[in-house]
């Protein structure tokens, strides 16, 4: 019994350590009949990463790192180790016609999308993850 007891305690205690679940899963898609587009995300890390003439369709897939710090939350007191993350994508229509479609999925499920159609119209979308638990708000 009290190796049971160890064995419970140790397994615990290595969860509050790394963290509770599975990593979060962030898909960002952009989609439509622009001719390319430029694209401004949030990336695994929480930076701004930009592209340019992009060709569509286009998608990326991250697991968002455990200790990412959201940067536009700025709650000390609450955010534990960056347990936060906001995914966020916008796509510009480069072209004088058509349209664009971004979507963000967080573990598979598509959580939020937008659509603009016309010459350069930009689609955005953004959606508040959970690093500690696994999942989307």
């Amino acid at each position: 019994m009290k190796n049971y007891f160890f064995t419970l305690c140790l397994v615990l205690l290595c969860l509050l350590m790394v963290g509770c679940g599975p990593p979060t899963k962030i898909r960002y898609e952009v989609v439509g009949t622009a001719p390319s587009v430029n694209i401004t995300m949030h990336n695994s890390q929480g930076n701004i990463e930009q592209l340019s003439n992009v060709s569509l369709p286009w998608f990326k897939e991250f697991d968002i790192e455990k200790y990412t710090r959201d940067p536009n939350y700025d709650d000390i007191e609450n955010d534990i180790k960056g347990s936060s993350y906001t995914a966020y994508i916008s796509a510009q229509n480069n072209g004088d016609l058509g349209g664009v479609s971004v979507r963000i999925y967080c573990n598979g499920k598509e959580r939020q999308t937008a659509t603009s159609i016309g010459a350069r119209v930009s689609a955005t979308a953004s959606e508040v993850a959970s690093i500690r638990y696994g999942q989307c708000n």
